[in-house]
Order: C-alpha cells, then sequence, then structure tokens
C-alpha cells in the first residue's frame, strides 16, 4: 500500500457522487466507474473498479460534468466492498479548480444524500434488548421510513439490520428514530418511524446512493404508453 505522505493545501469535504475515470494516453479510451469519497480543489479521493497506475495522467467526470485533468498520487489495496472489488485512489488536479465548483460538487452531495426511493425492503431494529420487524417504504442517503405496528420513541438510538436487492450485502447501520406517525392519531397516516442514519460509512453511503439513483431514475423514465405515439 503506497504511503499517503502529501501534504493538503485544500479544505477536503465528504461527498459521495458517481464519477468516470478517463485514463490518458492509451490506445483506446475507455472510462473506469467510480464513486467520490471526499473532493477539494486540488484533488479527491475516489473509489474505482480497477487499479489505476501511479502517476498516470486521468480526466475526472463527476457528475457529467465537464472533465478535470489530473494524475493517481496515491492507490490503496483492492479490497472486496458492498460495491463489489473496489479500490481507492488518490488524485492530484494538474490545476485547482474554483472553490464554487467544490462547493456545486458538495451541494449535489448533500442533495443526493436527500432523494428518496420508493421501495419495499424488511427491516430489523434492535435497540437494547428489544428487537423490533418493520419494512422500509422510502429509502435515501440520510435514512429510510419504516412502517411498523411498533414504532420506537424519538431520539433513541438503534441498530437497523436490512438487505438491499441482489447483488448487494446485508447492511448493518447505527441509526436515530427522528419521528413517529401512528395512524390512530394521524387518521390516513402510515404507522411508522422515520430514522436517520449515523456515521453511515463511505461504502455503505456508496451502495445506497447507487441502489437509490437507480430506482429513481427508474421511477423518473416514461412508461412505453407514455413515449409511444398513439396508434392510427
Amino acid at each position: 500500500m503506497a504511503a499517503h505522505t502529501t501534504v493538503r493545501r485544500w479544505p477536503r469535504f465528504v461527498a459521495y457522487l458517481p464519477v468516470q475515470c478517463i485514463p490518458c494516453g492509451e490506445t483506446e479510451q475507455r472510462r473506469v466507474a467510480g464513486e467520490t469519497l471526499n473532493v477539494a480543489a486540488g484533488g479527491l479521493a475516489l473509489l474505482l473498479d480497477e487499479t489505476l497506475p501511479l502517476g498516470i495522467p486521468v480526466l475526472v467526470e463527476i457528475c457529467q460534468e465537464e472533465p478535470v485533468r489530473g494524475h493517481v498520487v496515491w492507490t490503496d489495496q483492492r479490497v472486496r466492498s458492498l460495491l463489489g472489488t473496489k479500490v481507492a485512489h488518490g488524485v492530484a488536479f494538474e490545476q485547482p479548480v474554483d472553490p464554487t465548483r467544490v462547493g456545486r460538487w458538495v451541494h449535489r452531495g448533500e442533495r443526493r444524500s436527500h432523494v428518496r426511493a420508493q421501495v419495499e425492503i424488511d427491516v430489523e431494529c434492535t435497540h437494547g434488548e428489544t428487537t423490533v420487524d418493520g419494512k422500509c417504504l422510502n429509502l435515501s442517503q440520510g435514512g429510510m421510513f419504516i412502517a411498523t405496528e411498533s414504532p420506537i420513541a424519538p431520539g433513541t438510538e438503534v441498530t437497523l439490520h436490512f438487505k438491499l436487492p441482489d447483488p448487494f450485502d446485508p447492511l448493518s447501520v447505527p441509526a436515530r428514530v427522528a419521528w413517529m406517525s401512528r395512524e390512530e392519531i394521524e387518521p390516513g397516516a402510515t404507522t411508522g418511524m422515520g430514522v436517520l442514519f449515523l456515521d453511515l460509512k463511505p461504502l455503505e453511503a456508496a451502495v445506497i446512493g447507487s441502489l437509490v439513483d437507480r430506482l429513481d431514475a427508474e421511477a423518473s423514465a416514461p412508461t412505453s404508453s407514455q413515449s409511444s405515439p398513439p396508434s392510427s
């Protein structure tokens, strides 16, 4: 594993965003998909599907924006993660980007964390010796709503155990109950609780973000009946 001895001149901000890394100088242009871990005006850290050579020049495309040219300055060991086999990389930009662009990336990361997708996932919620079973009805990088007949009081810290759709592995995530609802108090409401994730690990955030992005895109896509012209 390469030592990370570079002195950081630019403040770094946590941001989990889809990224494409394009190695320069190869015979055929190809794109290596990944996810950012943190961003700064001078560079970023990211997870990629394969290991790129140290020093190789790359074009980094974040959120389909105009690519930024940089160089790979460090790589980490290849690890088996919830997203499959990934490799952490550090990329230093050849020229610092405008801080307002970094702010836009951070804002997109924050906005992405609040995008909610409709999904039905069984969830086991534990706190102390108590276990509550429920079903997640919507999911974001920031938390989920769990339908359950036994909602837990707001402010309680819990551990959520749930399995996302294949190919992802099961997750155990610390969370805090933010609010609860009861049908007998609010007619028409679903009895359950809203929970916020606590200390979500980068790989967990990447997994949830990837799933939410896919579900949100599928929900927003026009159906065949909407996209096809009426028959004569």
